[in-house]
């Protein structure tokens, strides 16, 4: 898919991503890739992907060579792919040769085609009785975030850690393609401007469109200039609680592809939003950002220094679906976050000079 690192390096590594298919599943690994590249600037690092937007999260990210798209379908038993294809898609990666695979993922199904591909050092995580399959192997350390559990393995193959923050590439197309739509919306370059993503792949486990619209229309109010952000997916939750009519609330939910996203955050002033994947691009692309999380978040948020969350402990574990209904879709660690204590906090982070140390998760 791309080209960055000269195919004649010494060595060649593959990093096999976390395994979903979302875009903060893919984030949460560019920490890692970073690292590994500073620690071997020498090698080439392909990189695993899981779905073709986890795909585009990579795609200037300088420290790639390559980036494939991984297919674990291939290796089930039966399916939809023939014994022929399966054979195939292995004897592609088997002809790479790769020195090391990082799996960053804890299914065996990924340890299973790591192994397959025989690379001689295969390092991951000794999750669901896999370990007999890596090389280099320990136990996964779940009381951590996720990115850091990504860095542990490179602690674990002998490198060090020189910088945690995760982080995203865009290019000058993207920003161009912004700019354009920006001012097709009336948005200056005087405009403070939040982005607001009230979306998430699970709705239950969001604050609520209706809260985000209060926040929005205090901020519209003010004059600042409130985008909205979210894909086309989002479009039925939009419709079904519309945002409040106001010239500085500018519905942007779909018409803005994943990298051009990254750039609207970036040139935001704060964003907003749930546990989710817009969530972590605004943390990749150093915006300060807060996020409205649940219990998960706390091993979920975007590892990176201008991240705040806003997480009401109500519940040892997330059982969603029956918390879901036995509050009449408003569960309570949501509920207890007030529209009132969410526009104090953006208004403290907003007039505030952060400093990347200062910032609490």
């Amino acid at each position: 898919m791309k080209t960055n690192s000269p195919h004649t390096a010494k060595h060649s590594f593959l990093v096999m991503t976390f395994g979903a298919k979302g875009i903060g599943d893919h984030v949460s690994c560019t920490s890692f890739i970073k690292n590994l590249a500073r620690n071997r600037p020498d090698a080439a690092i392909d990189v695993g992907a899981f779905s073709p937007i986890g795909a585009e999260i990579f795609k200037h990210d300088p420290h790639i060579r390559d980036i494939h798209l991984l297919d674990m379908d291939y290796l089930k038993i039966g399916g939809a792919y023939g014994c022929l294809d399966k054979a195939r898609f292995i004897s592609r990666f088997r002809s790479m040769h790769y020195d090391t695979i990082y799996v960053l993922g804890t299914k065996f199904r990924h340890a299973v085609f790591a192994f397959l591909t025989g690379a001689r050092k295969r390092v991951g995580y000794a999750n669901h009785f896999r370990g007999f399959l890596l090389t280099k192997t320990g136990s996964e350390p779940v009381q951590k975030n996720i990115a850091e559990r990504f860095l542990d393995l490179l602690v674990l193959d002998g490198m060090q850690v020189h910088d945690p923050w995760i982080e995203m590439y865009v290019s000058e197309a993207e920003r161009i393609a912004v700019e354009k739509q920006y001012a097709d919306q009336g948005i200056g370059p005087g405009d403070q401007i939040l982005a607001l993503a009230p979306f998430a792949a699970d709705m239950r486990r969001t604050w609520g469109p209706g809260r985000f619209w209060q926040v929005a229309h205090h901020f519209a109010q003010k004059g600042k200039k409130v985008i909205l952000l979210g894909s086309r997916q989002d479009w039925a939750a939009l419709q079904k609680e519309p945002p409040p009519g106001h010239p500085n609330i500018i519905d942007l939910v779909g018409s803005l592809r994943v990298l051009e996203t990254a750039v609207a955050i970036q040139k935001s002033a704060l964003f907003l939003g749930n546990d989710s994947g817009l969530g972590h691009i605004a943390g990749a692309v150093g915006a300060r950002t807060l996020i409205i999380g649940y219990h998960v978040t706390r091993e979920w948020y975007p590892l990176a220094p201008l991240v705040r969350t806003i997480i009401r402990d109500t519940c040892p574990a997330c059982h969603v679906g029956d918390c879901y209904d036995r509050s009449g879709g408003k569960p309570e660690c949501f509920s207890k976050v007030t529209v009132e204590e969410v526009i104090t906090e953006v208004e403290g982070m907003l007039s505030a000079s952060i400093h990347p140390r200062e910032i609490r998760h």
